[in-house]
């Protein structure tokens, strides 16, 4: 074939300095994988170096027997449903708190009246503790899983509006007016422009109002309910099963971060927005 066909190759300096930059990276990541690493074995010895401070019959405190603990719980029927119970009563209270937060947020966002009218109320509300209001959650939902998603939703709400305002508060009005001007109106505009701008706000509040979730849930299932996470960390408990909780407790852990790293790549993926 002629050579005025082929595609010329890229000048030698350049591909030297885009393949430094490339190894450079992977070194990088490299570094941060040995570092998490790193911490997540110290955590491990710290553990297991503070359970010989225990007495023999709370030795099941110690990363052993909750690894073996652990291990025999996975293949449990009635830890998956547990799992499942709790994912399902976390997710159902968050999915409760953003639909109520993202349209309260835009609301005090975008109307400056409707900020000053909420403001004081708002950060009283949002001060008190969100299991305080368990024996409300009882009157007027009754015994059972109810409770625990107004408790999971009351507890979430907040951080999702206060994130949700300030992303409207910031938005650029050259945008909103670039819209009215295209011949955008009102609802077309929030959905078209106003909520892709302000998306890292809200993924932000959703993020933060996922780990106030899980401070709450697990108490909340300590209370009127018979399934989940919270619940079995009070049967073992009572049985005096050590290592069965603390393996309860590791689960969820991981439960927790898995789902903050899932909303992290979201986060990435709206990046550009800001």
């Amino acid at each position: 074939m002629s050579s005025q066909f082929q595609t010329p190759a890229l000048p030698l300096v350049e591909r030297t300095a885009d393949q430094a930059f490339l190894d450079e990276k992977r070194a990088d990541n490299r570094k941060t994988v040995f570092f998490h690493a790193c911490g997540i074995l110290i955590a491990i010895l710290l553990w297991w170096a503070c359970s010989f401070s225990l007495s023999k019959e709370f030795r099941g405190f110690a990363p052993v027997p909750t690894l073996e603990a652990l291990g025999g719980l996975v293949g449990t029927s009635m830890f998956w449903h547990s799992v499942l119970d709790t994912m399902a009563r976390l997710l159902g209270g968050l999915a409760v708190s953003i639909l109520v937060g993202v349209p309260t947020g835009i609301l005090i966002g975008y109307f400056r009246r409707a900020s000053e009218l909420t403001q004081t109320l708002f950060q009283f509300l949002r001060m008190i503790s969100p299991l305080s209001w368990m024996p409300i959650a009882i009157i007027l939902f009754g015994v059972g899983a109810a409770p625990v998603y107004f408790l999971v939703a009351i507890a979430a709400v907040w951080p999702i509006i206060i994130n949700t305002a300030h992303g409207v508060e910031k938005v650029d009005q050259t945008w909103i007016k670039v819209a009215q001007t295209l011949g955008g109106k009102g609802w077309g505009i929030v959905l078209r422009v106003l909520i892709p701008a302000i998306m890292p706000d809200i993924l932000t509040g959703i993020r933060l109002a996922l780990g106030v979730a899980w401070i709450v849930i697990v108490p909340a299932e300590m209370l009127g309910v018979a399934s989940g996470l919270g619940y079995s960390i009070l049967n073992y408990r009572d049985v005096t099963d050590y290592s069965s909780l603390m393996a309860i407790i590791v689960i969820i852990g991981i439960l927790g971060y898995t789902s903050d790293a899932l909303l992290r790549v979201l986060q990435r993926k709206y990046a550009w927005v800001a």
